[in-house]
């Protein structure tokens, strides 16, 4: 079986389990966890997903979160929207500065706004239709200095196939 969850939770799973437990179970459990955009630009490549899209979604600011490099995923989010026609995804990786929950806390909130300063100025230039991220930690600290929505990738995907959610 394949699990597909969260970013923290993928990290944690794949990486931290078998170190802390050392047990064979904990292996198979990691070595079978993927992030969600990783198990559908999976299934895309193998034809498992339509190919075909009903609504482009124009262009998309793409924040690319930390964990997925931490992982070394690459950005399957941004391959798989680069497919939908008439959409242009351009990938931000900057620093969000939540760092867990780090950034959150009333002691390190003004820094980590300090230190976001890249990503807010990244997303207003690119003045996207759309702006996702797979981090929603990060899509917080978009959501707050940028006043934009931000969605996952997935529901963009969505759109793109035109389904309602």
């Amino acid at each position: 079986k394949i699990v597909a969850p969260g970013p923290s939770c993928s990290m944690t799973l794949r990486k931290e389990y078998p170190e802390l437990l050392d047990d064979p179970a904990a292996k198979l459990v990691a070595s079978h966890t993927r992030d969600l955009m990783e198990f559908l630009w999976a299934a895309w490549n193998e034809k498992l997903l339509p190919q075909s899209f009903t609504q482009s979604l124009g262009t998309v600011a793409y924040h690319a979160p930390c964990h997925l490099r931490a992982q070394k995923i690459a950005l399957p989010a941004r391959q798989l929207l680069s497919k939908v026609p008439d959409t242009e995804v351009s990938a931000i990786e900057q620093c969000s500065a939540v760092d867990g929950t780090w950034g959150m806390k009333a002691e390190y909130y003004e820094l980590g706004v300090q230190y976001s300063k890249k990503l807010v100025r990244a997303v207003e230039r690119i003045e996207a239709k759309h702006v996702a991220s797979d981090c929603p930690l990060a899509a917080q600290r978009i959501r707050k200095e940028n006043q934009v929505d931000v969605v996952h990738p997935v529901q963009l995907l969505a759109k793109a196939y035109g389904l309602d959610v």
